[in-house]
C-alpha cells in the first residue's frame, strides 16, 4: 500500500530489548523521522532499558513495557492492547518482530504496519531492522548512525576522565570483558594481557568498562595488567559509558551491547565471540572486527558451554596475538 505521508500523523515504534538490538534500531528511527518530519514519534521498549532513548530528539513519548505486568496473562494481554488501540495511531513499526507484538499491530486498528521477516540468510542487526521498515513501505537509502545524550551525561562522563587523569590527547583502548552469558566471556586473564600490551607497546590508556555486577572482572585486569588502566564499571550510566566510549580509539568487547554502542558511534569495535553467530551480531558499520573461532560446536547460542572437556574452547582458543593484531589494525 502507497503511503501519503500527510496521513501519518501517530507513529508507534516498538523495539523491547536488549540494549544492543535496540541500538542498532537507532538508524531506523532516525529514518522514520526524516521520513515523516510532521508526524509525532512514539516508542515502546523495555523499562529497564528506556534510558537508552530518553534523549532521542525524534521520540515524543516513551511508552515504558513490563512484560510480567502488561502481558501476564489474556485479560492483562488484551487490555494492554486495547490501550495501544485507544491511542489512535497511523503507523505501528514492530521493529522487535515477534509475533506478541504483531498482534499488538494487528489490534491497535493502525492502517500502516509492518509483516514479521524470517530472515533466509544471515544479516546484520542494522540492516535486519531496516528489512521489517520494508514490509511497511520504508525504503531508506541511506543509514544515519546516531546516539544520544544529555549535557548531565556528557558532564558526569568527563568528571570520570578528569578524576582518572585522562585528556583529549590520550589514546584510550575501551575494554568490556563482560556479557550476558558465560558463554560470550573471552578469558579475564586474556583481557588483562591484552590491556598490558596495548599499554606498554602502543602507549595508550585502558578503561575497562562493564556493570557493576562485573565490577570483579574489571578490578582483575587492572591487577594483572597494572599501570595506566582504569575501571569505569559500574560507575557510569549507560548513556555515561557511551559518553566515555565515544571518546575511545578502540574498542575491544565480547558480543555485548557495549560493543553495539561503540560500533553505532563510529569506535573502531573488535568483537570477540564464542556461543553467538557473528553473521547477526557483528559490530555494525564497515572496517569493524568479528573474530570467532567456528570449532565443531559453535555458534551454539547457548549461555553455558556443554562440553564435557575442553570447556568454552571456542573462546580460549582465541589468542590475545590475534586480537592484538586486530585492534591495532583498526585503532585511530
Amino acid at each position: 500500500m502507497a503511503i501519503d505521508k500527510s496521513e501519518i500523523k501517530k507513529i508507534l515504534i516498538i523495539k523491547i530489548s536488549a540494549i544492543g538490538d535496540i541500538v542498532r534500531a537507532f538508524p531506523a528511527v532516525v529514518s522514520v523521522a526524516k521520513m515523516f518530519p510532521d508526524a509525532r514519534i512514539s516508542f515502546m521498549v523495555s523499562e529497564q532499558y528506556a534510558e537508552l532513548v530518553e534523549p532521542c530528539p525524534y521520540i515524543s513519548e516513551i511508552i515504558p513495557y513490563k512484560k510480567k505486568r502488561n502481558l501476564e496473562g489474556l485479560p492483562e494481554f488484551l487490555k494492554f492492547a486495547m490501550g495501544i488501540r485507544a491511542r489512535g495511531f497511523d503507523m505501528i513499526l514492530n521493529l522487535q518482530n515477534t509475533k506478541r507484538y504483531d498482534i499488538i499491530a494487528k489490534l491497535s486498528g493502525a492502517i500502516h504496519t509492518t509483516k514479521i521477516v524470517n530472515l533466509d540468510r544471515p544479516v546484520d542487526g542494522v540492516e535486519g531492522v531496516f528489512k521489517v521498515l520494508a514490509t511497511a513501505g520504508i525504503e531508506p537509502k541511506r543509514r544515519h548512525y546516531e546516539f544520544w545524550f544529555t549535557d548531565e551525561d556528557r558532564e558526569r562522563a568527563s568528571d570520570f576522565l578528569a578524576r582518572n587523569g585522562l585528556s583529549e590527547s590520550d589514546k584510550i583502548a575501551g575494554v568490556n570483558p563482560g556479557a550476558g552469558w558465560k558463554s560470550k566471556q573471552w578469558p579475564v586473564e586474556k583481557y588483562a594481557e591484552l590491556s598490558k600490551r596495548l599499554v606498554e607497546k602502543d602507549g595508550m590508556k585502558v578503561v575497562v568498562f562493564g556493570s557493576a555486577e562485573e565490577r570483579s572482572r574489571a578490578e582483575r585486569i587492572k591487577l594483572l595488567a597494572g599501570e595506566g588502566v582504569f575501571v569505569n564499571s559500574g560507575e557510569s550510566s549507560i548513556r555515561e559509558a557511551a559518553f566515555v566510549i565515544s571518546k575511545c580509539s578502540a574498542f575491544i568487547s565480547n558480543d555485548s551491547g557495549l560493543m553495539h554502542i561503540a560500533a553505532i558511534q563510529d569506535v573502531p569495535t573488535v568483537g570477540i565471540f564464542g556461543s553467538t553467530n557473528p553473521a547477526y551480531h557483528r559490530p555494525c558499520r564497515e572496517g569493524n572486527i568479528a573474530i570467532f573461532r567456528a570449532v565443531d560446536c559453535s555458534p551454539c547460542s547457548s549461555p553455558e558451554c556443554k562440553l564435557d572437556f575442553e570447556k568454552y574452547y571456542c573462546l580460549t582458543s582465541i589468542s590475545v596475538d590475534e586480537v592484538y593484531k586486530a585492534v591495532r589494525s583498526i585503532k585511530r
